[in-house]
């Protein structure tokens, strides 16, 4: 036994660094083929740029209104790497936590898995341990080399691809959207939701090359009065690609698709940080936006709601182009950027240069807690957005809302 408590194992993953990447999937495929429970339930595979955390939640919602046990793997965390594995929507306790880790030790004891990794194997560990119905599988980055893509899908959920991570997957869509192609399967089924021309052309050729069925969004049966339960109009589209996808995914034998079942999944969903409104000393509006997409979203829906923050806390990782997010920040509020550090991480934008780029009514602030001691008494909305490991800090610092 590797790990005889959870704060060994807690340990043992930090020290395998939270952002170590090691892009090829020789670890895992070693894994799967030792574990000897690949077929063991049925996957859904949720890849794309923006809404798959969103669109995961969803699915697993519906699965459960549908009678089924369900799996979901997610990422990041924000609290607790336990969030990032759920099963009917609950964590794992720290000693089941344990147990999976050390079997995943025993099926994998040497073949130097990476943090994602381990989590990914953990989640399969779990999902079997707990006898599944389905698993829903949220890739964490890209699709190519992603952990999650060691597992045969039934299904492939395509949410929308944009520009994000391009010093890893490439700097256009295209690049992108091919690196995420090749999460489809060979004779396999595919579903997408609406995509920028240049990733539909990338996303339908590798299908054709792959004979798998790639079903477009606009093209399916609607599943009309989806009443989300996350604000937005772009959790609409979530949602209706989430409903979507479960139409393909019943045309298995073993589940009936019913529509009020879905109505009430989408309707009880619930993930923290998009467009999520909580009050305490002020009214805070926390939203993991951090690309061009994402942005363009969550100005669009503060507009429509008449929603002008009184002040901004902001923060992004250190590989973003900072230019339209810049011009979106300006334009949201008319008082104060605070351009907020988040500790110990070290791709996080240091927060003085994110100040200097974002300029004149900028301020800087190493920690999250200092970013709030210096709101104004009069700023009574405040928009936290950016990252989610900046709004993960605030998590930290008010639990209640998580």
């Amino acid at each position: 036994m590797k790990f005889k408590n959870f704060v060994e194992f807690s340990t043992y993953l930090d020290d395998l660094g939270l952002f170590h990447m090691d892009l090829s999937l020789g670890r895992m495929e070693e894994f799967v083929r030792n574990w000897g429970g690949k077929g063991a339930f049925p996957v859904i595979h949720v890849v794309g740029t923006n809404g798959k955390g969103s669109t995961s939640s969803y699915l697993t919602s519906i699965a459960i209104e549908h009678g089924l046990k369900a799996g979901t793997f997610t990422s990041p965390h924000f609290v607790t790497p336990r969030e990032r594995i759920t099963v009917n929507g609950s964590m794992l306790t720290e000693e089941e936590w344990c147990a999976v880790a050390n079997q995943v030790m025993e099926i994998a004891p040497d073949v130097g898995l990476t943090y994602f990794e381990l989590l990914t194997c953990m989640a399969l560990v779990a999902f079997k341990n707990n006898g599944v119905d389905l698993a829903v599988m949220e890739a964490g980055l890209g699709g190519r080399f992603d952990a999650t893509n060691t597992v045969d899908p039934d299904l492939t959920v395509f949410t929308p691809i944009g520009l994000d991570h391009e010093k890893v997957l490439g700097s256009t869509i295209d690049l992108i959207a091919a690196d995420k192609a090749d999460a489809m399967r060979e004779n396999g089924k595919a579903i997408t939701a609406a995509q920028v021309p240049e990733a539909m052309t990338v996303l339908e050729s590798r299908a054709g090359e792959l004979g798998c069925a790639l079903s477009h969004i606009n093209k399916q049966e609607v599943v009309a009065d989806l009443n989300p339960s996350l604000a937005g109009e772009h959790q609409k589209q979530n949602a209706g690609l989430a409903a979507a996808a479960w139409r393909m995914f019943c045309e298995e034998p073993d589940v009936v698709f019913n529509e009020d079942k879905v109505r009430s999944g989408v309707s009880k969903a619930f993930i923290a940080g998009r467009l999520q409104v909580v009050e305490s000393d002020r009214i805070y509006i926390l939203d993991g936006a951090h690309n061009t997409h994402a942005f363009d979203a969550l100005e669009a829906e503060l507009s429509r709601s008449a929603i002008k923050p009184d002040a901004i806390i902001f923060s992004c990782m250190k590989d973003k182009n900072l230019d339209p997010v810049k011009e979106a920040l300006f334009r949201m509020t008319d008082g104060s950027i605070i351009a907020c550090g988040i500790e110990n991480n070290e791709r996080a934008y240091p927060y003085e240069e994110l100040a200097a780029v974002l300029g004149e009514r900028a301020k800087a602030a190493g920690t999250i807690d200092e970013a709030l001691s210096m709101l104004n008494s009069g700023d009574r909305t405040v928009l936290i957005c950016g990252s989610l490991f900046l709004l993960a800090a605030f998590y930290t610092r008010y639990p209640e809302f998580l």
